[in-house]
């Protein structure tokens, strides 16, 4: 499974999907599947990045504890009328280190690959799960709601994808100081992400394209042939 990212896209796309079009707080078990798929990302990540094994089982033990708080969080608080549920708050970890662990693999590589798109796809996305648990943290406790009202968990995710593209529709919006604070750092943080990590990535793709004979000719083959039409006006003058 080494740099092999499609796995990790392929659960935080779920993470995505479901926390988006699933309101799972009225359901104890939707609640623990939806936020388990996060771990399954982390584990992913720190296979496909090549951590070594005490790395890997460190990220087990994590995984396995988080799941096991959450539960126990869930059937600890089941049936109460909070509009946001402590859970959340023992998946932002795992949430926030899946980002973390592509992102510095992919700076390892040298020649950009599929592998190497998809894995910074995983990242960018990743980061907005990872926000989005952090509404619900800032939700759970603070004494007025994030949104100013009740809202289904799907609001979270979809707010979190809205703000980090920077699109902000303004049908929903953070009404306390660090919601707000929250918010403004993940359209920040979006968006260094896309034109540092990103441009990087495009600029070591442009660097191993073939450019023909002449690996410094930014013409590549027209360039070429420029030139031996050059060479061939220099001869026919002399």
């Amino acid at each position: 499974m080494f740099d092999r990212f499609e796995l990790v896209l392929l659960f935080v796309i779920i993470t995505i999907a479901v926390q988006g079009l699933v309101d799972v707080s009225g359901s104890a078990l939707a609640r623990t599947f939806a936020h388990a798929i996060t771990g399954l990302s982390l584990l992913a990540a720190v296979r496909a990045t090549g951590a070594r094994r005490q790395w890997r089982r460190a990220v087990d033990v994590l995984v396995v504890l988080v799941l096991a708080v959450s539960a126990a969080s869930v059937a600890v608080r089941w049936g109460s009328n909070e509009s946001a549920v402590p859970p959340e708050t023992s998946w932002l970890i795992a949430a926030a280190l899946t980002p973390v662990l592509v992102a510095r693999r992919l700076l390892q590589h040298q020649v950009v690959t599929l592998q190497t798109i998809m894995g910074a796809v995983a990242a960018y996305l990743q980061i907005a799960v990872a926000y989005a648990f952090l509404f619900q943290t800032v939700d759970a406790y603070s004494a007025t709601n994030f949104f100013g009202k009740d809202t289904p968990t799907t609001t979270y995710m979809y707010f979190s994808l809205v703000t980090i593209s920077t699109v902000g529709y303004g049908d929903f919006v953070a009404v306390t100081s660090f919601g707000r604070m929250a918010s403004a750092s993940e359209a920040v943080l979006g968006q260094v992400f896309l034109v540092t990590f990103v441009a990087l990535i495009v600029s070591r793709f442009g660097v191993h394209l073939p450019l023909g004979r002449h690996a410094d000719d930014p013409l590549g083959p027209v360039g070429e042939a420029a030139d031996e039409q050059s060479d061939a006006d220099a001869d026919g003058g002399t």
